[in-house]
């Protein structure tokens, strides 16, 4: 199974009939330019927006969609349960897939809020019935952005030169694309009420990712060594067939962290222009950089300890417009915790830009593969 949208967009493709039609409401922040331009089944329309404030949030994009493909799936065949089957899921729809990639090709805050019309099935003497669609609000204090980079981007729809190659993906590629790019719309639509959140989503679409692309399949001990060399100099001094057990129990953990840090290590763009003066990141220590990070994913996953509070805070913009890159100072402290300068190696605003540009890239060159 596809997604919906990669099977409807599919199934268009393929000339097959037109069963309804409908509009989506995508809503942002921010105001959008260009169109009306059309994607397959999809057509999208700017919408005037009167108050354009980043506190504001409200109708930005309005998809027309066409449905060519029966999306409900069969739970009964020739009498008997359909066996279990959930790779294409990603508990959205049509318009939460559109939403989601669009944010990440734009890198921009955008999200479905509903669909406001529909025909109903064609061929029916009905007129189209239309929803009242509630205004979605932005999270967080209206005077805090933690990722500036995100409201000063281009929000012009003739910038959408990936999504078109989307139904030509494979179809595991087009489940992790759109999974991926979920979980980042969702880092970005939260950061401001929770950067924490917005770590971990952004972390997970790297994942998706990463998982996709390596099925890493090291020796357990050449794992344990290169990512965990504090667990490897404990175990060094036992005997051979202890060392290799422990590793061997532990290497799938260690693989995914292999995973996360290569697909950094081989995507990651080079600075962003302009150059901070101060608190810049190392650019050549990008593998070391994404370790420690994935740390700090794990600790709040598995033991409910947050990100270092020096990395959720708003980056300081200096008068070039450069974004400052790390914390500042040594060490740090704050809210029960201090963290040396070694713990927290970039700001959530940094990594964003760092995630954004690595799927771009990876979906670019998945798209090139396709064709």
């Amino acid at each position: 199974m596809g997604t919906v949208a990669w099977k409807n967009w599919v199934a268009f493709k393929e000339g097959n009939p037109l069963i309804e039609t409908y509009e989506d409401e995508l809503h942002s922040d921010m105001s959008f330019f260009g169109g009306p331009i059309s994607f397959g089944p999809h057509r999208l329309s700017t919408v005037l927006r009167r108050n354009t404030t980043q506190a504001h949030v409200g109708p930005a994009i309005i998809v027309e969609g066409d449905l060519h493909a029966d999306l409900m799936p069969e739970v009964v065949v020739d009498g008997e349960l359909a066996p279990s089957d959930s790779k294409g899921y990603h508990g959205g729809t049509i318009g939460d897939e559109i939403a989601a990639l669009i944010s990440l090709e734009l890198g921009v805050r955008i999200r479905f809020a509903g669909m406001r019309r529909s025909t109903g099935i064609q061929g029916r003497d009905l007129p189209p019935f239309y929803v009242d669609v509630p205004r979605l609000a932005r999270p967080g204090p209206p005077d805090r952005e933690v990722l500036p980079r995100v409201v000063s981007r281009s929000t012009d729809l003739s910038g959408l030169s990936l999504l078109g190659s989307f139904p030509a993906l494979d179809e595991d590629l087009q489940v992790e694309l759109v999974r991926a790019a979920r979980a980042y719309s969702h880092g970005l639509w939260w950061a401001n009420e929770d950067p924490n959140q917005a770590w971990l989503q952004l972390v997970t679409a790297v994942e998706i990712a990463a998982g996709f692309r390596q099925k890493a399949a090291d020796e357990p001990s050449a794992l344990i060594e290169e990512l965990w060399p504090e667990l490897w100099t404990a175990i060094e001094p036992a005997e051979d067939n202890v060392r290799k057990e422990v590793s061997k129990l532990l290497a799938p953990q260690v693989r995914a962290t292999r995973k996360f840090v290569d697909f950094l290590e081989k995507y990651s763009p080079a600075r962003p222009d302009p150059e901070p003066q101060f608190d810049k990141l190392d650019w050549r220590q990008m593998r070391k950089h994404a370790q420690v990070v994935y740390r700090h994913r794990s600790s709040a996953l598995h033991d409910g300890k947050p990100f270092p509070m020096p990395m959720l805070e708003v980056p300081r913009i200096d008068e070039s417009g450069a974004i400052q890159e790390t914390p500042g100072g040594l060490s740090a402290g704050g809210l029960g915790g201090v963290w040396l300068a070694k713990e927290t190696p970039m700001l959530l605003s940094t990594f964003e830009y760092i995630v954004r540009d690595s799927l771009l890239y990876w979906w670019k060159e998945q798209a090139t593969l396709a064709v």
